[in-house]
């Protein structure tokens, strides 16, 4: 089988959607995961919870790093609790290096074959490409969770946050996949499949189930939304989505009607491919069942 060689790029900790995309990687025999970078607020605390799924799936060999903590123009970002911090222990130390460093060098090594999904905040990539500008012609292809297009959201978290790097991104000549709320927020792992995950008795089910836990504790919440393992689906499987190129640009600055982080149509050539539809059912379905494989069995794309 032809593997996606993937560096995963999380804000890990605050929803727990990013830790049900690292899992469902894990799981998915079609990834070959090179790296994991971590960016946002309490980047140390949210790598350590990235390493610490990755030791528990027997994997330290994957390399974590974290990066940025500010916004690619400076700015201070708005702290984001990090909820699920109850399952780290102090045998799970800040793992060494530097993100940016290691987004670099793990594209590098690896020239035209990697996919860069973006999960968090675009601080980490931009900074990336902006210290390597070779990188443009190294990178196979970008998958980005942000934004909304058609969505009654007007800026999603991730593109507010830093939306003067979503900008810097959408202005690089690579192949970009855009995930928005459009699509993501249909898509749940819904709660009559958590019982599964609860009752299958592995050290990585009871990690995940932990960490789904601590999240429901912290906010009203029940069912996960699946935006950010669907960006990590579509890497392998982009036929599960509907994919439609517009040409984008991101408000930086508020204005009359505009909140900064809200995308909106240009002239011009498109610089994205935007996903405009999602096969919902075939998605939760392949979702669940990677999450907990039966007897170490996976399934493919089909639901086969």
């Amino acid at each position: 089988m032809s593997q996606v060689k993937m560096i995963l790029d999380t804000d890990i900790g605050t929803d727990v959607d990013d830790a049900l995309a690292l899992a469902f990687a894990l799981n998915s025999p079609e990834i070959e995961l090179l790296a994991v970078t971590v960016v946002s607020t309490e980047v140390k605390l949210r790598s350590r919870l990235a390493a610490k799924i990755l030791k528990v799936w027997s994997r330290g060999d994957i390399p974590v790093a974290a990066g940025r903590a500010d916004t690619f123009d400076g700015r201070t970002v708005s702290a984001s609790p990090v909820n699920q911090q109850a399952v780290l222990t102090a045998d799970d130390p800040v793992p060494p290096g530097n993100a940016i460093d290691l987004m670099i060098e793990a594209i590098q090594s690896h020239p035209g074959e990697v996919t860069l999904v973006s999960i968090g905040q675009l601080t980490n990539v931009a900074a990336a490409f902006e210290q390597a500008p070779e990188l443009t012609e190294q990178v196979q292809r970008l998958v980005m969770m942000a934004g909304a297009v058609a969505h009654e959201v007007k800026s999603e978290y991730n593109v507010r946050c830093d939306p003067a790097a979503v900008a810097y991104v959408f202005d690089l000549p690579v192949e970009k996949i855009l995930i928005p709320l459009d699509v993501t927020t249909r898509c749940k792992y819904r709660q009559h499949r958590h019982t599964e995950l609860a009752q299958a008795g592995t050290e990585r089910a009871n990690l995940i189930w932990r960490m789904i836990r601590a999240w429901q504790q912290a906010g009203e919440h029940t069912e996960p939304t699946l935006h950010d393992p669907l960006a990590v689906a579509v890497a392998f499987a982009p036929e599960l989505v509907t994919l439609k190129p517009m040409a984008l640009t991101v408000a930086t600055e508020p204005g009359p009607g505009i909140e900064p982080g809200q995308l909106r149509l240009r002239g011009g050539e498109p610089n994205v491919q935007v996903a405009t539809d999602v096969d919902v059912e075939r998605f939760e379905e392949l979702f669940a069942k990677r999450l907990v494989p039966m007897n170490g069995a996976y399934t493919d794309v089909c639901g086969g």
